[in-house]
Parts: C-alpha cells; structure tokens; sequence
C-alpha cells in the first residue's frame, strides 16, 4: 500500500501516461463498512479525501482520471478526525479499522481477475451524476 501522495501520485501518472491498465485503493483510514467499499473511474470517487487530494495533484499534471479506483463512499465521523499536533493545519485520521485495507485489497485483485477475464465490472458514480465509462 502506498500512503503517502508523492509516490502514489508518480506511479499513477506514470501508469496513465504510459497506458498500463491501474486499479488504485483509496483511503480506508476511519472507514468501517466493507459494504460501503466500491470500484469507480477515479474522477467519479466520493467521500474519500485521499481521493480527492490525488484529484487535485494529478489535475495540475494532466490526469483526470482514465484509471479504476477502489474506494469506500462512507462518510468519516468527524469525531474521528483530530488536528496532528505541532503542525496547526493538518489533520490525520484515527487509524484504520483492521480488516478494511484486507478488504480493499481483495476488492482490487478482484478488479484485476475479473479485467483479465474480460467480465464486467459494475462501476459507482459520484450521487446525482452520471457514471463515466
């Protein structure tokens, strides 16, 4: 797993310049629901502030999206968010439930098994949007 953004950043956009296929797990950190763990377009992720970082780093060099995403559409309780002490404007989560990166995981090799297969996968879409195909 790849937490932190510049490395996860430069394999993405070193993936979808170069045309390797990519499914990428989003943030588990605070999630608990595995029935809340989805697969979309990465630019049709939601309530995933990983996500949404990535979003706005991978914009400035050119990638959108192109490229599956493995994410949890469970909101954070805000309970759960605390300020990062000695540095004012970060915020970090309070871990990550034990058996969600496992399932993060499975649901990517999933992705892929079934890409190989040439089955269907059955993508999320952003709520009152239309899914991107």
């Amino acid at each position: 797993a790849i937490d932190t953004l510049s490395p996860k950043i430069f394999l993405i956009n070193q993936a979808v310049k170069t045309g390797l296929p990519l499914v990428s797990s989003m943030g588990a950190g605070g999630k608990l629901d595995p029935a809340k763990v989805l697969v979309a377009d990465f630019s049709n992720t939601f309530h995933c502030n990983l996500a949404r970082m990535l979003r706005k780093r991978l914009k400035r060099l050119g990638v959108g999206g192109g490229f599956l995403a493995v994410f949890s559409s469970e909101l954070i309780n805000d309970e759960a968010v605390t300020p990062v002490e000695d540095e004012p404007n970060k915020k970090t989560t309070v871990g990550t439930i034990s058996y969600m990166p496992a399932i993060f995981g499975c649901v990517c090799a999933s992705v892929v098994i079934r890409q190989l297969l040439g089955l269907e996968i059955e993508m999320a879409s952003r709520p009152g949007c239309k899914p991107k195909n």
